[in-house]
């Protein structure tokens, strides 16, 4: 019920079941983890560290419990206490398999908690790691993250440079041009905003030719 009133926006709501359920079940870190995240959407940021605390008490390498006590942190102003949180956490290694990253994906509420995990996957690894399990709704959710990525930091070189490997390499997974076909109206215009906004990020000299060429063929796969 807390996870479908958070899905609907109802963020009140969601906070009284995570409440309830925490209650019920006080050794369970999820609980108050997902209550922080409504916390962090309502602006309650001191409510959201701490719960961000209690979670970690329960469990100290929760990745998302330090990821979200950083953001509350930061909202805060805390910036040295946001730095030495987050520092502390366990470097999470990439996903070597789809099933690892599937795992890892479907917990994920946010897209800045997407993008995290997504641009730690080198962009010429797409086609390994899918293979040919890529699907429409994988597929939609990614091209979603690097539209959100982009719009949160439109005049980041490097993010912008990370984002265009991503949308040149996705069309090289063996089964995007069949995925690709049952996009939605809505996914395409995600398409299309991603490639208007890389179109502010050109390369120098050879390599960024070689960019420039490669991109034309990535935008026609992609119908943009």
């Amino acid at each position: 019920q807390g996870n479908e009133a958070f899905k609907a926006g109802d963020f009140p709501k969601a906070i009284g079941h995570y409440t309830a359920a925490f209650i019920a079940d006080p050794s369970n870190p999820t609980y108050p983890l997902n209550r922080a995240a409504a916390y962090l959407k309502l602006g309650k940021n001191e409510d959201a560290e701490r719960d961000c605390d209690a979670v970690l008490r329960l469990d100290s390498k929760n990745v998302k419990g330090l990821f979200r006590r950083g953001q509350a942190r930061v909202a805060m102003q805390k910036l040295h206490e946001a730095e030495a949180g987050t520092t502390s956490a366990p470097k999470r290694e990439p996903p070597q398999t789809l099933v690892a990253f599937m795992n890892i994906w479907k917990t994920l509420r946010t897209e800045e908690e997407r993008w995290d995990v997504l641009r730690q996957i080198p962009p010429t690894r797409l086609p390994v790691l899918f293979k040919t399990s890529l699907d429409p709704p994988i597929l939609a959710g990614i091209l979603h993250t690097l539209r959100v990525a982009l719009g949160a930091a439109p005049e980041d070189e490097e993010r912008l440079r990370v984002v265009r490997g991503y949308m040149v390499n996705l069309p090289r997974v063996p089964r995007f041009n069949t995925v690709s076909l049952m996009m939605s109206a809505a996914e395409r215009a995600d398409a299309q905003v991603v490639w208007d906004l890389l179109g502010r990020y050109q390369g120098e000299g050879v390599e960024g030719e070689m960019e420039k060429r490669k991109e034309v063929g990535s935008r026609s796969a992609w119908g943009c």
